[in-house]
């Protein structure tokens, strides 16, 4: 009997030792580092089984040309795996993420899958809510390293994957703007950072959920000076401080509050007031000063392309203000692609706008608009579409 029990115990111990070996030998294990020891063990396990869907390396993330289709989309559902990976961590820090409409597509709507807070309990730097269901708060990103979430309170986020093992400008950037004493001044108009949460050397950034600016459309003069301002007011605040953002469009500049998009031809007005709070987001590009602080060696190009890019991306705004401003034709050409090699710094072109603007009058500034986009020459009017939300500022 001892024999036999002796006999059966080498077998599962030689059995188990052969399985140990095939497994370290073709999948072996890598220690999943977190916030404390026995999280790690779970996730080292989790990450085994799931074959390490998430290393340190920040270029998993990356998934390729989207010309490429099959080979794209193959590379799209591998980076969707990480956050659906993911999704259990998120949760033990009260994140609980979006969940796609259609799980077989990696491209498919978004949706929250927790209960909204009630809206009059929100506070900056939650964006105020104007989405009366679930459907109002869809979500189409097409960024690999970008998810929308909701948290324990029931307020809405972005999750965004902003660094590897390798501090990223991205990080660094975010870093620097909310320290002392950038954080405190009142030019800085970047996205709010609620927390950042690390796992395996990956670096994640918590952010308030904020709407594109051109969700809604402005209805007076003074919305879109006060709009303007404040963009030209933030560049020339990063620029002082050396620091560019380097992708400046109008899906990197933010507003506080969170509404659902409009279909053509339906729009918003009414939420552009003096309350209203913008902001630049998506730092991915930056330049940031030198250990010293000095300028880096791609300052200068950067900030070029900034003010470029920024004058380009108000002009289809400012210029439906030209009958009230009727400089403004000259205050945009003096930034246009083809100034490249002379344009103003940020904080001359700040200083020219106040020159333009800030004398007029109340009863300007409150004129209506007649036109709520300008493009390639042409003025788009209101004529044909349908209001379909106006609330007071």
């Amino acid at each position: 009997m001892t024999a036999t029990r002796l006999s059966t115990g080498l077998t599962v111990s030689l059995v188990c030792l052969g399985l140990t070996t095939v497994v370290w030998r073709y999948r072996p294990v890598h220690w999943v580092r977190t916030h404390s020891f026995t999280s790690s063990l779970f996730w080292t396990v989790r990450s085994w089984f799931w074959n390490y869907p998430l290393t340190p390396d920040f270029e998993i993330w990356d998934e390729g040309d989207p010309r490429h289709n099959e080979e794209w989309k193959k590379e799209k559902l591998r980076t969707v795996r990480i956050w659906d990976f993911l999704a259990p961590y998120f949760a033990e820090r009260g994140y609980t993420l979006y969940v796609r409409e259609k799980l077989a597509d990696p491209l498919s709507k978004r949706y929250p899958a927790s209960s909204m807070i009630n809206s009059s309990r929100l506070s900056y730097p939650y964006a105020p809510c104007i989405c009366s269901n679930d459907r109002d708060f869809e979500v189409n990103i097409v960024a690999s390293r970008v998810w929308a979430a909701r948290d324990s309170e029931g307020r809405d986020v972005i999750i965004k994957a902003i660094s590897g093992a390798v501090p990223t400008n991205e990080l660094r950037a975010l870093q620097l703007l909310h320290s002392e004493p950038l954080c405190n001044d009142p030019r800085n108009h970047t996205i709010p950072v609620i927390e950042y949460i690390e796992f395996n050397q990956q670096t994640f950034v918590v952010m308030p959920r904020w709407s594109d600016v051109v969700l809604c459309d402005f209805s007076t003069v003074g919305e879109i000076i006060r709009y303007a301002r404040t963009f030209l007011e933030a560049l020339a605040f990063l620029h002082e401080n050396n620091i560019t953002h380097g992708d400046i469009t109008s899906q990197n500049m933010s507003m506080d509050v969170l509404m659902p998009c409009a279909p053509y031809p339906e729009y918003y007005v009414g939420y552009h007031g003096p309350e209203r709070k913008y902001a630049f987001i998506d730092f991915e590009v930056a330049e940031l000063p030198t250990v010293n602080g000095a300028p880096s060696s791609g300052f200068e190009q950067s900030s070029t392309r900034d003010i470029a890019w920024l004058a380009h991306t108000l002009e289809i705004h400012l210029r439906c203000i030209e009958h009230v401003v009727p400089r403004m034709n000259d205050f945009l050409t003096s930034m246009g692609m083809d100034k490249w090699e002379s344009l103003p710094t940020a904080t001359a072109v700040l200083s020219s706008f106040d020159e333009l603007c800030l004398h007029l009058s109340s009863e300007k500034l409150n004129l209506p608009l007649k036109a709520y986009r300008w493009d390639r020459g042409l003025y788009n009017s209101y004529h044909g579409r349908r209001l379909v939300l106006n609330l007071p500022s």
